[in-house]
């Protein structure tokens, strides 16, 4: 018993220092789960007032070449919050990817001016005044797209109609707002456009309007997702770089 008390007495040091070390760890991993748990429930509170943006392309418009050499192609939009808070401060922007031409190197060509700004949208309501315009650089560059997806495909019919079909170019639509917290979301709307194939003159002459036509073959692609303040900016201050190129 005498020999218990002394070792007892011997170890107490040592056993009060691996004491107060578990009892740091366990504050420790208390400090770091309650934190996160912090965290989510202040993400969660923020992304309860979320705003959604839908886009819908109604038309996409080209009118005949006017002025010195100048053409312009519309894109008609409706954007809808189908979200649950308004939308605020949104700024609607498009760019269009060329598939087998390019304009000074570059491919993907943004519209000819910095986004359009809508003040809000209420949960449930609609717009229908955005229209992202490109210039006939762009749209010239376009129809030679056209022309070589025809040729393509004309020859995949002729080879091995089993081949996937050869595309023209695609249209990206975004939508950057927030909501009344100061979190910031974007709306993506991808699809692939042409012009109609079975008109009469699917090239329009430079004294012919025309209307571009969406395919839904592979399906459009649409998504929201939350993004911060910065990289919005950065993406739009990427395309004000090239905005220039799609001509007047």
């Amino acid at each position: 018993m005498e020999r218990t008390l002394d070792l007892i007495q011997q170890y107490s040091p040592l056993a009060n220092v691996v004491a107060s070390i578990i009892l740091v760890i366990v504050t420790g991993i208390y400090v770091y789960l309650t934190k996160k748990i912090l965290g989510a429930t202040k993400e969660q509170s923020q992304l309860s007032l979320a705003p959604a943006l839908g886009i819908n392309i109604k038309s996409i418009d080209i009118s005949k070449v006017f002025g010195p050499k100048r053409r312009n192609m519309s894109v008609l939009l409706e954007l809808a919050n189908v979200g649950n808070a308004p939308a605020i401060e949104i700024l609607v922007d498009a760019e269009i990817e060329l598939r087998y031409s390019q304009i000074k190197g570059e491919r993907l060509i943004s519209c000819r001016f910095e986004p359009e700004m809508i003040s809000y949208l209420r949960p449930g309501e609609s717009n229908e005044e955005c229209h992202p315009n490109f210039g006939n650089s762009f749209i010239t560059r376009f129809f030679d797209d056209v022309r070589e997806s025809r040729r393509l495909n004309i020859h995949r019919i002729e080879t091995d109609p089993t081949q996937e079909s050869f595309k023209t170019s695609r249209l990206y639509v975004y939508a950057y707002y927030r909501n009344t917290i100061g979190q910031y979301f974007k709306s993506i709307y991808e699809i692939e456009i042409d012009l109609d194939p079975f008109s009469k003159d699917p090239i329009p002459d430079d004294d012919k309007e025309a209307k571009a036509t969406m395919s839904y073959i592979p399906r459009p692609k649409f998504h929201v997702e939350p993004i911060t303040k910065k990289t919005m900016e950065e993406e739009i201050v990427s395309r004000n770089s090239r905005r220039d190129l799609c001509g007047w």
